[in-house]
């Protein structure tokens, strides 16, 4: 997310805050994440928990394993490999308290494809499904969200999906998908599709600058 307002020329127009102590700058990646570059300052880590635990921010930016039905989020348990598990870090701090929360990643497991001229193309279908009736463990709790009004959203490459009282709803839908064969057909559990469901724009889904709105 960092990078893509640095291309988006509105780099600075947010605050990025990490769990390890950074705060402002643009956040690294691979090996180094953690660090941040050029970063505006440093709070010891349990300062910055602290921060998390009391809803001082806006929004939290993640990513997900598993979505379930109810809107719950699994980050910390690989159903398929039980014997490990990746520990869930300060996903629970970062998401107890948050006024407004977005995760993203891919629709399903092993899927291949490509974008086209502004569309979305599915060269190869995945095999897991990541939209389930139930997570594997609870990461993040879509009940507790609902109960506390969290503002919270689901992006992946080919539809949104918004977490509402009755469970999922699909709000958006990418250029070049089918509705009943690339996303209902696709997920593990019931999707209830928003009335008033609208294309993703297309700008997505180009090279160009997008012209990214705060």
């Amino acid at each position: 997310m960092p990078r893509i307002l640095i291309e988006e020329g509105r780099h600075g127009a947010v605050t990025w805050v990490i769990e390890q102590g950074p705060v402002g700058g643009v956040p690294l990646l691979d090996f180094k994440f953690g660090c941040a570059s050029n970063a505006e300052a440093f709070v010891a880590s349990p300062h910055q928990f602290l921060y998390f635990q009391a809803g001082g921010f806006d929004s939290s930016l993640l990513s997900f394993l598993e979505i379930g039905a109810d809107g719950s989020v699994n980050v910390s348990r690989l159903p398929g490999t039980p014997h490990r598990t990746a520990g869930a870090g300060g996903f629970i701090d970062i998401t107890t308290r948050a006024k407004r929360i977005v995760f993203s990643g891919n629709f399903n497991a092993g899927a291949k494809m490509h974008v086209e001229d502004g569309r979305l193309v599915i060269d190869r279908e995945g095999k897991v499904a990541k939209i389930v009736p139930a997570v594997a463990q609870v990461s993040f709790s879509g009940r507790r969200a609902r109960a506390q009004g969290q503002d919270v959203t689901y992006v992946t490459e080919r539809c949104v999906l918004k977490l509402e009282a009755d469970g999922l709803v699909v709000t958006e839908i990418a250029p070049g998908m089918d509705l009943q064969r690339d996303i209902l057909n696709q997920a593990a559990t019931p999707l209830r599709v928003s009335d008033g469901l609208v294309e993703m724009d297309s700008a997505l889904f180009r090279p160009e600058p997008m012209g990214l709105a705060l």
